[in-house]
C-alpha cells in the first residue's frame, strides 16, 4: 500500500511519509495511546534511509498498515505500536532482539512480544526453512494475525516489482502459509469482519496476479454462490431485514443460468457486492437489497419503467428506486449518471462495492475494456470516492478501503499488461 490514499485523500497518488505519519499521529494523541506514539519515533529512526524495491522510503510501509488497520476499526495501542514496529527487529538485527526498544524507550512489553512474532529468524533458511514455525508463532496471538495478513496485503498489491517468478512463488507462498491464518476468524469473532475484509483483498490480488501469469485456477463450481448465499440468509434473519431476504431469492430466480465473463455463476457477483457491504457494518435492510438486486435491469428481461419487481415479486418500492440509481440506463451519460448517484450515499455506496467486485474479474477484459475500465475508475471512482469522504464522514472507513481495494487492482493490472509486453493479456 505504498500509493496509500486512505489517509487524507481517495486520490491515487504517492504520499510522502509525513502525511501518513502525521495522520497516525494525530490518531494516537487524540487516543491517548503511548505506545503507538513512541513507535512512530522509534520507526522514524531505525528505518531512516531505508527503502522499498520501487525506491519509495520504506517507512511508508509500516505506517501504510497501521492506517489500514485503523479502517478496519483493529487500533488498539498495542497492536497499532506493534504495526508500526513490526519490521524493526528483522530490518535492524538487534543483537538484544530489540530489548533495548522497552528499556529505552519505555515500549510496553507486549508490543515487543508481538514484533517478535513477526520477526523471522535471521537464520530462518536453515532453521526454519519451510517457515511453518513462524507461522505458527503468529497463529498463537491474534493481534500478531492482523498485523500479518494486513503486511502481506500491502506487499501483494505491489507484487508486480518483483521477476514473473518471483510473484509466482510469492503468491504460492501466500495461499499456502497465510490463507490459513483467515481460519482464525472463527475463533475471534470480533475480528471477523477485519479478517474477511483482508482475505478478499488479499484473494483478489493472488487471484489477478495468477490470471496474468497463465496460472490455472481451479475450475468453477456451479454451487459457488452458495456459502454466499447463506451466510446473508443467516444474517438477514437475524438482523430482521425482510428486503434482504426477499431479494435473496428474487435474484436466485432472475439470474438462473447466467455466467460472468470469468464462468462463474452470474449470482455470485451481486452476493458478494453485498456481503462485503456487511463486513463492511454497512447493513441498512434497503441497501442490502439494492445491492443483491442492483443488476436486474440490466441482465434480466425487466425495463425501468415495468413495476414488476413491485407487483410480481413484492419488491419495496424504496428498494426499486435504489436499484434505478445505481443502475445506469444506456442512454444516460456517464457524467450525469456518477452526478446523479453521488447524492445518494447507499448508492455510491453500493457502486463502490459493485466496483471492488468487478475490477477482480479485469483480467477475462480485452487489452481496450481493460483500459476504458482503468480511465472510468481515474475519471469517476475516485472522485466519487473523495465526494463521500467529505459529505458522507460517517462511512469514511468503508469508503477508504473499497477505494484502496479498487485502486490496487486496476494499477496491479495495468502495470502487469502494459509494463511487461510477455504477459500482455490478449
Amino acid at each position: 500500500m505504498k500509493e496509500l490514499q486512505q489517509a487524507s485523500s481517495t486520490v491515487p497518488k504517492r504520499k510522502v511519509w509525513q502525511d501518513l505519519y502525521l495522520v497516525i499521529k494525530g490518531y494516537a494523541i487524540a487516543k491517548n495511546y503511548s505506545n503507538t506514539i513512541i513507535a512512530l519515533s522509534i520507526a522514524i529512526k531505525y528505518h531512516n534511509g531505508q527503502t522499498r524495491k520501487d525506491g519509495t522510503p520504506y517507512i511508508i510501509h509500516p505506517l501504510t498498515i497501521a492506517m489500514f488497520l485503523i479502517n478496519l476499526r483493529v487500533d488498539d495501542d498495542i497492536t497499532l505500536a506493534a504495526a508500526i514496529l513490526h519490521d524493526v527487529i528483522e530490518d535492524n538485527h538487534f543483537e538484544d532482539n530489540g530489548e533495548h526498544l522497552v528499556t529505552e524507550f519505555g515500549l510496553d512489553q507486549d508490543v515487543l512480544k508481538i514484533v517478535r512474532l513477526l520477526s523471522k529468524d535471521p537464520n530462518y533458511k536453515v532453521t526454519d526453512p519451510t517457515e511453518e514455525k513462524y507461522y505458527h508463532g503468529i497463529a498463537t496471538d491474534i493481534r500478531a494475525i492482523m498485523i500479518k495478513i494486513a503486511d502481506r496485503t500491502d506487499n501483494v498489491s505491489t507484487i508486480d516489482v518483483f521477476t514473473p517468478e518471483k510473484m509466482k512463488s510469492y503468491v504460492s507462498e501466500t495461499k499456502t502459509l497465510v490463507y490459513p491464518l483467515f481460519k482464525q476468524k472463527e475463533l475471534h469473532p470480533k475480528y471477523s469482519n477485519a479478517i474477511t475484509i483482508t482475505k478478499y483483498l488479499i484473494v483478489s490480488l493472488c487471484e489477478v496476479t495468477e490470471s496474468i501469469l497463465g496460472i490455472k485456477t481451479p475450475n468453477i463450481d456451479p454451487q459457488k454462490y452458495k456459502k454466499t448465499f447463506a451466510f446473508i440468509k443467516g444474517y438477514a434473519r437475524g438482523k430482521n431485514m425482510p428486503n434482504t431476504s426477499r431479494a435473496l431469492y428474487v435474484a436466485e430466480k432472475l439470474h438462473e443460468g447466467q455466467t460472468r465473463s470469468s464462468g462463474d455463476p452470474f449470482i455470485i457477483h451481486p452476493l458478494r457486492v453485498c456481503s462485503y457491504l456487511i463486513s463492511l457494518r454497512i447493513t441498512d435492510d434497503v441497501t442490502c437489497a439494492a445491492a443483491i438486486l442492483h443488476e436486474v435491469f440490466k441482465k434480466c428481461d425487466i425495463q425501468r419503467d415495468s413495476d414488476i419487481l413491485e407487483k410480481e415479486y413484492h419488491i419495496d418500492p424504496e428498494v426499486v428506486k435504489l436499484i434505478k440509481i445505481i443502475s445506469k440506463p444506456d442512454d444516460m451519460d456517464k457524467a450525469t449518471y456518477y452526478d446523479i448517484l453521488k447524492k445518494d450515499p447507499r448508492a455510491l455506496l453500493t457502486k463502490l462495492s459493485n466496483r471492488a467486485n468487478t475490477c477482480t474479474i479485469l483480467t477475462s477484459y480485452t487489452q481496450k475494456e481493460i483500459d476504458e475500465y482503468v480511465a472510468e475508475s481515474k475519471e469517476y471512482i475516485y472522485p466519487l470516492c473523495d465526494y463521500g469522504l467529505f459529505n458522507y464522514p460517517e462511512y469514511s472507513e468503508s469508503i477508504d478501503i473499497m477505494n484502496y481495494h479498487i485502486y490496487s487492482i486496476c494499477r496491479l493490472v495495468s502495470s502487469l499488461t502494459h509494463l511487461k509486453p510477455e504477459l500482455k493479456t490478449s
